[in-house]
């Protein structure tokens, strides 16, 4: 029985990792659409994150009744936020710059990034050969990618730049959250970054908002009402 209960649990993980992807890709597509048929890219971000975190905030203080973080843990959340916040604005600027599909590839660098930074900090002790075989070939492709700039694949140079960046600050992030996630629920996590971040995405955005006139068709008021959930800040958790 503990071995039909542990294929289980595997089975179970596998298909949240593949909804985790499929969330990830419509959030590339949906958000490029967007940002060509309607928001502007910090004006997007602003008002995204704002939403999710109502989303978040309406689910999270009813089930947990807090929101509080400890004082002891109040340097980590702010240099999650500082990441998260250089994240989203090096996100939506590639997007704005550069092609969906560019932005998502070069963002296939994120598990190496990852554990390259979690090297570098001391949380991992060790990466094998076969680790480093892996970078060698995901940093190949980049640079393959970078180098067809110009073409059909990508369409600028600083979009590029801009992914790899994003990819960067999601692996940092996700390497700093580490120790806050055997305290706090993702849930609390969620409501507490996206609340706190979105309040400078707004600031930043707030030009950009003032000359929005909000008209726009049907598939992009679509596209947003499913933004918030398919961002990469709920498929974290």
């Amino acid at each position: 029985m503990g071995r039909v209960a542990q294929v289980r649990r595997d089975s179970l993980a596998d298909a949240m990792l593949l909804a985790t992807i499929g969330l990830w890709a419509l959030n590339f597509t949906v958000s490029k659409y967007i940002l060509e048929h309607g928001l502007r890219p910090l004006a997007y971000s602003g008002v995204r994150y704002s939403a999710a975190a109502l989303v978040f905030v309406g689910i999270t203080f009813p089930w947990e009744r807090s929101l509080g973080i400890a004082r002891a843990d109040f340097a980590l959340i702010g240099g999650a936020i500082v990441l998260l916040l250089a994240n989203q604005v090096s996100f939506v600027y590639a997007l704005d710059l550069t092609t969906a599909t560019t932005v998502a590839l070069l963002f296939g660098t994120l598990p190496i990034l990852t554990a390259l930074i979690s090297r570098a900090l001391g949380v991992e002790r060790r990466l094998g050969n076969r680790f480093w075989i892996a970078a060698l070939l995901s940093f190949g492709g980049v640079a393959l990618v970078t180098a067809g700039s110009g073409h059909s694949l990508s369409a600028d140079v600083g979009g590029d730049v801009l992914a790899v960046l994003g990819a960067a600050t999601w692996g940092a992030y996700s390497v700093a959250i580490a120790p806050l996630m055997s305290r706090y629920s993702p849930f609390r996590l969620s409501a507490v970054m996206l609340v706190i971040v979105s309040v400078p995405l707004l600031l930043l955005g707030s030009n950009q908002l003032a000359h929005e006139d909000f008209e726009w068709g049907a598939l992009v008021w679509i596209g947003f009402v499913c933004s918030p959930c398919s961002g990469r800040s709920c498929s974290r958790t």
